[in-house]
């Protein structure tokens, strides 16, 4: 298969889905970032604090009970899907399948996609037939949005007023609020006109007027009810509005929310509706404050009661595969392929909010009424050690989160002490039992969830990426910037110690939390997880060359017995992978070798042997031939050049094309060289004469190249044949070092190739010919002149990025690495050229990998530049 046929990682439709969503929300957010800055004026964070403090702890159980009941009216959808459908399912059964689904998505990007993933999920795993489950989720996904498209129309008829208030511009709202309306009849014409349901959609099942209008009722209950859990917000902190007004800011901001794709429109969302409100008079603060509760009822309980009832669901991933050729739902594959980890995801999303929950209370102050209680009831020491606590503990949540998403097992217990740490801290600084709950949930749900993190290792060792440090240190400076704005940061007494002075207290805790940020820092980075791994002896190597001689190999299999890779075989030990350690990659060298069977095996097995130690697996100079095999396993593909190959069923050396075969030959003869292969063991005075040769040809350059090549060691050599060029005196002028087949003649190829600085022109020409001669007449098919890097690489337009920087490399390199004069040299014996890839995870880095890759070839990272 050649580079230019081979399939994209993924198909055109994902790809523009994929722009869309990055594109629309960098749009949205730079608007909403200018509003928020003209007006966080008008903000006041203890305002904030006091509103939402002065909510009665029974009227927001009332609110966290109202979330509950908003999300599952949108069992509506199920059971109407059901009846469509004629799928006999219980209330029960649609109730719990709407709060899975719908808790969790929303608060993920795609929401409606994601949702729709995971009805599938659960449908299949009811018995329900695959393609009745996939036709369900495309007509729920297809009616969600109905209530608001329904809404938004309302407010373009009866309040036109309303796109003209607020910050954000007029025209907008309205374009937002008309794309919207306008997909009432275009859901009318996909579901009720058989003619558009075409391609894709061909699935989907029809609907009469009656069930487009049932449908179009379960939505608008929907967001009239969530609309309505607003306004109960609004009223809980004190903002008395109309209920039709709370219902067209609802409508707005939800619209575009809708629009910037943003995961439950973070930010978009909350500032539109804000904006909305306080042009209708609502204060400024306490809109802010309503939101805060409106987030935790709609969106944080029903996700944490969406976890614990789905637990047993978010764990299996087995249908991903299943679905992949269904033609209704391209889009969710998307969810369907990550549904395996989507609940371990979202438990270490959750950890790592509790963490800047818990760094955001101890920067507040605590009201004046709980400093009372406190005082009364509280050690002022406990108060103290409480609030550093919390500063300590809440970043540390944040490292924990990593571990969680890695399913570590130390990372859970870590994770539970330290949620059940922070609640006790959280009422100790300043009775913020809201706080604590959350952190005691999620604690419950950690438990609950405790089979799915069962990979050992040290939390330590996984830190160590930048995205995580650079986590750690955005919620430090949130930290900061919360005190900086609540405290003014001038004159802090860090020594003062009282129950109201809040300001030396943050202080404290500022200081604690740099300390504690440097700490884990420290303490995992830049370490690098590596799993236990043994190189083999003499004696495993003498029966490696067994196994090869029973079950085959490639071009690289004999390299394997240098003895400084690691050898990794299947469980049923037929096939085997050969890999090197470098930072947190495991690079393995070539294809799998072993029964033809086993191959695809070896491929899935090593890259899960690879992520339970929680390293990146890579593959090494792979050929197009089993190209299959890291494609149906994830991996991306990179060509790094091409590998001349000389076929010896047609080797001549008549005719014109062959010319220079012959010319060397007795360019050969007229000086003298003599051929010769020698069959080892080799005794002492051979091995000397190959040493001072291999010495004369590095010169300067001590360090040898390893891992795809071979080097200069005695134990080394002694395993196959070294071909020989002797002058005229007997001298021993240049070397070739074979690489052997095991259990076939298929390839004849060269590892070592050195001659001494006064060689003749052409002995290394004379040694090829002679070994080309040799492997013709063994009956071998092919001979390796070895790889030509870059050869071949980026030279068509559709070449991705990466690869056409390599062509760059290729063609202006040259000062660096002859990569032009390599090519030229093998060109010349006119072998057949073949593409070689590095296979690698898409979400990987690829410069990295081959950073660490050449580090790993040249022996450290220093000799990349400098060889000597």
């Amino acid at each position: 298969m050649s580079s230019d046929s081979l399939p994209s990682d993924r198909p055109d439709s994902h790809a523009a889905l994929s722009l869309l969503r990055r594109a629309a929300p960098l749009v949205l957010l730079a608007i909403v970032a200018a509003v928020l800055i003209v007006d966080a004026r008008h903000v006041d964070l203890r305002e904030i604090q006091r509103a939402l403090a002065s909510v009665p702890p029974v009227q927001l159980l009332g609110l966290a009970v109202g979330g509950m009941v908003a999300v599952a009216a949108m069992s509506g959808y199920d059971m109407l899907a059901s009846a469509v459908l004629g799928l006999r399912r219980r209330a029960t059964a649609s109730l719990r399948t709407a709060l899975v689904a719908s808790g969790i998505s929303n608060i993920a990007g795609l929401s409606g996609v994601t949702g729709s993933g995971l009805r599938v999920l659960m449908l299949v795993r009811g018995g329900t037939d695959t393609r009745e489950a996939v036709r369900y989720a495309g007509l729920v996904t297809l009616s969600g949005p109905l209530g608001l498209a329904t809404l938004c129309l309302a407010i373009l008829v009866v309040r036109p007023d309303l796109t003209q208030v607020g910050a954000l511009p007029a025209w907008l709202i309205t374009l937002v609020l008309v794309a919207v309306a306008c997909y009432l009849p275009v859901y009318a014409l996909l579901t009720g006109t058989k003619y558009l349901r075409r391609g894709r959609l061909a699935a989907l099942p029809g609907l009469s007027p009656r069930y487009i209008a049932a449908f179009l009722s379960a939505s608008l209950v929907e967001w009239l009810m969530a609309g309505l859990l607003l306004w109960a917000c609004l009223a809980a902190v004190g903002i008395s509005l109309a209920p039709t007004v709370v219902l067209g800011a609802f409508a707005l901001a939800a619209a575009v929310g809708v629009a910037s794709f943003l995961p439950g429109g973070l930010g978009v969302f909350d500032i539109a509706l804000a904006s909305l409100l306080v042009a209708q008079g609502a204060d400024a603060n306490q809109s802010i404050a309503a939101i805060v509760v409106f987030r935790c009822s709609y969106y944080l309980v029903p996700l944490l009661l969406a976890i614990l009832l789905g637990l047993d669901l978010l764990r299996s991933s087995r249908l991903a595969t299943t679905i992949r050729a269904h033609p209704v739902v391209d889009l969710l594959q998307w969810p369907l392929a990550r549904i395996g980890e989507l609940g371990i995801r979202v438990l270490a999303g959750l950890t790592g909010l509790a963490g800047i929950v818990l760094l955001g209370g101890a920067a507040f102050p605590n009201l004046i009424e709980r400093t009372r209680v406190l005082r009364d009831w509280v050690p002022l020491a406990a108060v103290e050690a409480s609030h550093l606590a919390s500063v300590a503990v809440g970043l540390t949540l944040i490292a924990a989160a990593r571990g969680l998403s890695l399913r570590l097992r130390r990372a859970l217990w870590l994770a539970i002490a330290l949620l059940l740490a922070g609640a006790a801290a959280g009422l100790l600084r300043g009775l913020d039992w809201g706080t604590s709950l959350l952190l005691i949930a999620i604690a419950v749900l950690l438990f609950a969830a405790r089979g799915a993190f069962d990979q050992q290792g040290s939390l330590g060792r996984q830190l160590g990426a930048w995205q995580w440090t650079a986590a750690l240190v955005v919620a430090l400076l949130i930290y900061l910037l919360l005190g900086q704005a609540l405290y003014g940061g001038q004159g802090w007494a860090v020594l003062s110690f009282a129950f109201g002075q809040h300001d030396a207290r943050f202080a404290r805790g500022a200081l604690v939390a740099v300390i504690s940020l440097i700490v884990l820092v420290v303490w995992t980075w830049p370490r690098w997880p590596r799993p236990a791994f043994e190189l083999p002896d003499s004696a495993r190597l003498d029966r490696l060359g067994q196994w090869l001689e029973a079950h085959g190999s490639n071009g690289y299999s004999h390299l394997l017995m240098i003895g400084d890779k690691a050898l990794f075989h299947t469980a049923d030990e037929q096939a085997l992978i050969g890999y090197a350690p470098v930072r947190d990659r495991l690079v393995a060298l070539g294809d799998p070798v072993g029964e033809p069977e086993a191959l695809r095996r070896a491929v899935t097995e090593f890259r899960r042997f690879a992520e339970a130690a929680h390293c990146t697996p890579v593959f090494y100079q792979v050929e197009p031939a089993h190209l299959s095999l890291y494609l149906d396993s994830g991996f991306s593909l990179f060509k790094l050049g091409e590998i001349a190959r000389v076929d010896l069923r047609q080797f001549s050396m008549t005719g014109k094309a062959n010319q220079d075969k012959r010319g060397a030959i007795n360019r050969a003869a007229r000086l003298g060289l003599t051929f010769e292969l020698l069959e080892p063991p080799f005794d002492t005075a051979t091995l000397t004469a190959l040493q001072r040769v291999s010495d004369d040809w590095l010169g300067d350059r001590p360090a040898e190249k390893r891992f795809s090549l071979g080097r200069f060691d005695a134990a080394y050599l002694q395993r196959a044949p070294v071909a020989v060029v002797h002058d005229t005196h007997g001298e021993l002028k240049a070397f070739a070092s074979i690489l052997p087949s095991y259990g076939h003649r298929q390839e004849y190829s060269i590892d070592l190739m050195r001659h001494t600085i006064d060689a003749p022109g052409g002995t290394m020409d004379f040694l090829f010919v002679s070994l080309m001669q040799k492997a013709a007449a063994e009956g071998y098919e092919w001979f390796s002149l070895g790889m030509a890097p870059l050869a071949g690489v980026g030279d068509t337009p559709w070449a991705n990025t990466a690869e056409q920087i390599a062509r760059l490399a290729f063609e202006h390199g040259n000062r660096l690495y002859n990569y032009k004069g390599l090519r030229a040299f093998k060109d010349k014996w006119n072998p057949e050229w073949q593409s070689m890839y590095l296979a690698y995870p898409p979400q990987a880095n690829l410069a990295r990998i081959q950073l660490d890759i050449a580090a790993l070839i040249a022996g450290g990272y220093r000799r990349i530049v400098s060889p000597g």
